[in-house]
């Protein structure tokens, strides 16, 4: 007769045991992650949260940044389109018997012609300017005699109190401009221009003897014994340092405006 197998003495496992070697299988198989995997897990999941954010915060930094430009260079189109508007109806020196363009540090006045429909022909001062990184237009209302012409430009000289101001652009550092004479060539101050144009003198004492704007004509300012002008301004030149970006490098941005003169 077979003899029956003895029991195990020992408690772990034993390959004569085989229920014990079923038991410690089982706790094998069930065993978790030792508190130093935990902690490298943990790391490691940290590590590429802060990589992801990173990266999407570029992109929203980017997107931003472009959308930023495109704004402002469709400003900078907006203005100038009326900087152009405004040139192409620039005032005829002869008629004024003055230069129908200023320029100095950070601005430019120019005086246009005014038709609008269904009211007399008429005069108006408009003024642009970069004041605390804004590109302004001022506009003085339709002048139709020489008095209020030449309040006017005093007026808009002075800061234009009571002149309509509009924006038309912002991160703007910085203005020049220049108008080429015919004969002439370019200058880029308002003495060289007025001498350009009037190499006698302009008559600017008797301003308020001169026509009004709707009586004006290419020989007015002859009959009336005022100096007619040698050279004509043929175009205007306007440049505008812009920041696309606020932490970026101001970019020069020019524009030739015909007058039509």
């Amino acid at each position: 007769m077979p003899m029956p197998a003895a029991p195990c003495a020992s408690p772990g496992w034993s390959p004569c045991c085989p229920t014990m070697h079923a038991i410690s299988s089982d706790r094998v198989r069930t065993r978790g992650f030792t508190l130093l995997e935990l902690l490298v897990a943990i790391t490691l999941l940290a590590i590429l949260a802060v990589l992801a954010w990173r990266g999407l915060d570029s992109m929203t930094r980017t997107h931003e940044a472009l959308a930023q430009r495109d704004e402002r260079i469709e400003a900078l189109k907006t203005a100038y389109a009326q900087f152009d508007a405004d040139c192409t109806q620039l005032a005829d020196p002869a008629t004024l018997s003055r230069s129908p363009v200023e320029v100095d540090a950070d601005r430019v006045l120019l005086v246009r012609d005014r038709r609008d429909e269904g009211q007399p022909p008429a005069w108006q001062v408009v003024l642009y300017r970069a004041v605390n990184g804004r590109l302004e237009r001022l506009q003085s209302a339709p002048l139709t005699n020489r008095g209020d012409l030449r309040g006017a430009l005093d007026s808009l000289r002075q800061g234009g109190a009571n002149a309509a101001i509009y924006k038309l652009a912002d991160a703007v550092d910085g203005i020049a401009a220049r108008a080429w004479i015919e004969p002439g060539g370019w200058m880029d101050n308002t003495g060289a221009l007025s001498a350009a144009l009037f190499p006698g003198g302009s008559n600017t004492t008797t301003l308020a003897e001169l026509p009004a704007a709707s009586a004006v004509s290419a020989s007015a300012p002859a009959a009336n014994g005022v100096v007619v002008p040698v050279a004509t301004v043929r175009a205007v030149e306007l440049a505008l340092l812009v920041r696309m970006t606020p932490q970026g490098t101001p970019q020069r941005f020019t524009r030739i405006c015909m007058t039509g003169l």
